[in-house]
């Protein structure tokens, strides 16, 4: 297939990069340049610019995972503005493009695979959320409802969408990563009351699910992609001091993490959300890391 793939420099994106083109797929990679690897690279276009005909003319299927990380740092006005248009900007001129194509009788991708967040149900300590529980409160939930609601506009142009909510990823560098560095120094431990929900998926198990979702076309609408087996972050925060051999002795309380990140400490660390793969569950997907231990094992050994 030829696959257009929007944030393939990023965490997943170029681990899902290093294994469509092992299985020979002709990539596209919309950047803003610099790369070096797998596939061709598309400039990113300007935000008042479209993909040209040719560029959507030729392509089979398209992945988006781009968008400005939402734990790089503090939310503040304009880090929250950013997380917001840096995904509704590119996927509206994605479907623009197609629409356009669409109208002038070119070809154009049958398939796209976008990415969202289980942030979309908002924070609950107690309720669990399937594919069918409705939009939450918060930032984040906004921000989920907006972008999937601009997919959503290609249904009408009878392209085939499917629509990944990612719980936490855990795979070499990423968020694991900078969760485990205190634990290296013995200092490691978890946040708030431990209590909170942390809905989770192993990297290779998204890698996975996109390969499948791009080949087998009855992959079709919301699917939450996360563990079967949600856990608590006391429970994570025992299962990366296992794996390190370190003992999870210390607490930051929940005021202090407030203090120094503000709301987003709030939506992503001190509460959570117990969210299952209900969809992925019923197509008897196997996980490859269905439990907290051997998915964190892998991810920082």
């Amino acid at each position: 297939m030829n696959i257009l793939i929007t944030g393939g420099t990023g965490f997943v994106g170029k681990n899902l990069v290093k294994h469509l083109s092992g299985l020979n797929h002709r990539l596209y990679l919309v950047t803003r340049g610099g790369y070096k690897g797998a596939g061709e690279v598309i400039p990113l276009p300007a935000e008042t610019e479209l993909f040209s005909p040719q560029v959507i003319s030729g392509i089979d299927a398209i992945v988006n995972l781009a968008g400005h990380n939402i734990s790089a740092g503090r939310w503040s006005p304009q880090v929250k503005e950013e997380i917001l248009n840096s995904r509704l900007r590119l996927t509206r001129q994605l479907v623009q493009s197609i629409e356009r194509n669409k109208q002038q009788q070119l070809p154009y991708p049958g398939t796209l695979i976008n990415a969202s967040a289980v942030g979309y149900y908002g924070t609950h300590a107690h309720t669990s959320f399937h594919e069918a529980s409705p939009n939450g409160q918060g930032f984040l939930a906004l921000v989920c409802k907006q972008w999937e609601q601009e997919a959503q506009r290609l249904e009408e142009m009878g392209v085939r969408l499917v629509i990944l909510r990612l719980g936490l990823v855990l795979g070499p560098g990423g968020a694991l990563e900078k969760m485990a560095l205190p634990y290296r120094f013995c200092l490691g431990g978890y946040l708030g009351d431990g209590k909170q929900w942390c809905s989770w998926i192993h990297q290779q198990d998204v890698i996975q699910v996109i390969a499948e979702a791009l080949q087998t076309t009855d992959y079709q609408g919301v699917y939450n992609l996360c563990s079967p087996q949600p856990v608590t972050m006391s429970e994570l925060a025992t299962a990366i001091a296992n794996t390190l051999h370190k003992k999870s002795w210390t607490r930051m309380p929940a005021f202090f993490t407030r203090l120094l990140l503000g709301e987003m400490a709030e939506e992503l660390l001190l509460n959570g959300q117990r969210v299952l793969p209900q969809r992925l569950q019923e197509r008897k997907y196997r996980f490859q890391y269905p439990d907290i231990q051997s998915a964190v094992e892998k991810a920082l050994t």
